[in-house]
């Protein structure tokens, strides 16, 4: 996900250790591929999770997060000790608490360490080039390969056990959403390929037990095209399918958000909230399908639903529709694995409108009567929200709330495609592609989500009560 740079490395770790210091002490084993599932302990294992890059009472089980940041690396071969000393920490009370970790290696993004970082740290200027320079470029490869070892090598501070060697660790991420914009030629997919082939095939040379991923979001490009969230999906250089058979991952994931949705054909209408589950439900049912068919896990590894552009209700039902398909997954013994939101939080961390704050309370609040009427009411917002409110939000938006006591304002992400990224490049190409472009999930026959059932399921639902139901249905 694009992640706002005003992140600090001092309250991400201090997020991660209290999520992690509320449950029971415990000792696990590694996860282990097992055909298109992952297992546990030799069992077949499902499981829900949480990116918290800043857990068990809930039964989340997996924690997503960076495993690099301002100063993890600063110069090629340099780190930061007590940024390093802090992952130890989190690595460490993972494996003392049993909680697995997903530890992602490097950012498309420009949060914590760019690729234009590791382009400057491998002596490769990046003025007047892109993100396929990047790629390309044999110094930098070099330069992360050497990341890579210097991560999974690393001896833990607090349990004396290498990375490579603690079952805490479940898998790597290459990277976080190795995108390449505008990338859809096939001379730029053979160098972007090659280099999620070559870091892909380091972290596997290096790693006998844990699992290896790539971090991409599950794009088509060619096969499944009509599967994507929009014409202009097929021009972020992912061809998801492809990736799928590479030899050296074990696992498969996908980034899936309402803000990836582009407007629909015949009449180019954005999609409104029932739309975006109809569609989600397909395409997490296409990407299922896949990896079935490669023999391989797959892990829904980022979604999420954004406030105040949506309501907390309508966050409630799309996490119960994620944890009934995850649910019927285990019972079908399906190739959806786990899932993972974005993103955990507790007390008053930066929040970009994603945050579910794991100390809030689990059941919904009681509305509170209603006050006598005023003798001059103020006129009510057409909408609800106003400007604060997004046209796509399905008829579910209400006005942007203020920030909760105790907890901080919402500030909205506006990190852009910036010519680096080839935003240029990827507009062009997403002109092109609208021009043939149909969708195969807005067809009739896709509008399986039952929403107004939902409505009524999920009514006096809170996310914290979904996360409950789900862990009580799959351990």
């Amino acid at each position: 996900m694009m992640l706002n740079t005003q992140s600090r490395l001092s309250r991400a770790t201090t997020l991660a250790i209290l999520l992690l210091g509320i449950f029971t002490a415990a000792h696990g084993s590694y996860v282990t591929r097992c055909g298109h599932q992952l297992c546990l302990d030799g069992k077949p294992w499902y499981f829900q999770g949480a990116n918290a890059y800043w857990c068990n009472e809930f039964g989340l089980k997996v924690i997503r997060t960076w495993a690099f940041n301002h100063a993890m690396p600063y110069e090629w071969g340099k780190y930061d000790e007590n940024q390093f000393k802090g992952l130890d920490y989190i690595v460490d009370s993972a494996s003392r608490h049993n909680i697995k970790l997903i530890l992602a290696l490097g950012n498309t993004w420009t949060a914590y360490r760019s690729p234009q970082d590791f382009m400057r740290m491998a002596g490769v200027d990046p003025s007047g080039k892109d993100i396929l320079a990047f790629y390309n470029s044999s110094a930098v490869r070099h330069l992360y390969k050497d990341h890579i070892s210097t991560l999974v090598w690393r001896t833990n501070t607090f349990n004396k056990r290498r990375y490579l060697e603690d079952d805490a660790i479940m898998m790597w991420d290459a990277m976080n959403e190795p995108r390449c914009p505008g990338c859809s030629d096939a001379a730029s997919q053979r160098v972007v390929r090659s280099f999620l082939e070559e870091m892909a095939g380091h972290l596997r040379s290096n790693l006998p037990q844990q699992l290896v991923a790539l971090g991409t979001e599950g794009y088509f490009l060619n096969s499944y095209e009509d599967y994507n969230p929009g014409a202009g999906a097929r021009c972020e250089g992912e061809d998801w399918e492809g990736l799928a058979r590479m030899r050296s991952i074990d696992a498969l994931v996908v980034h899936a958000y309402e803000r990836q949705l582009e407007s629909v054909p015949p009449k180019w209408t954005k999609c409104d909230f029932a739309c975006f589950l109809n569609y989600l439900i397909q395409y997490l049912s296409v990407h299922q399908r896949i990896a079935a068919d490669v023999g391989k896990p797959v892990i829904l590894e980022e979604f999420g639903l954004i406030l105040p552009e949506y309501t907390q209700e309508q966050r409630v039902l799309l996490f119960r529709l994620v944890a009934d398909n995850l649910q019927w997954m285990k019972q079908s013994g399906g190739a959806m694995a786990g899932t993972l939101f974005w993103n955990a939080a507790i007390g008053n961390v930066w929040d970009d409108g994603y945050n579910v704050y794991l100390d809030a309370p689990v059941a919904k609040p009681s509305p509170s009567p209603s006050p006598s009427p005023s003798p001059s009411p103020a006129p009510s917002t057409s909408g609800g929200g106003g400007s604060t409110s997004s046209p796509s939000a399905g008829g579910g938006g209400s006005s942007a709330p203020a920030a909760d006591a105790g907890r901080a304002p919402i500030v909205a992400n506006t990190e852009t495609l910036t010519d680096f990224l080839r935003g240029p490049q990827r507009a062009a190409c997403a002109e092109a592609a609208a021009k043939w472009w149909l969708p195969m999930w807005t067809a009739a026959w896709a509008q399986t989500v039952d929403v107004a059932g939902y409505q009524r399921r999920t009514a006096d639902m809170t996310v914290l009560q979904v996360f409950l139901d789900t862990k009580a249905a799959i351990y």
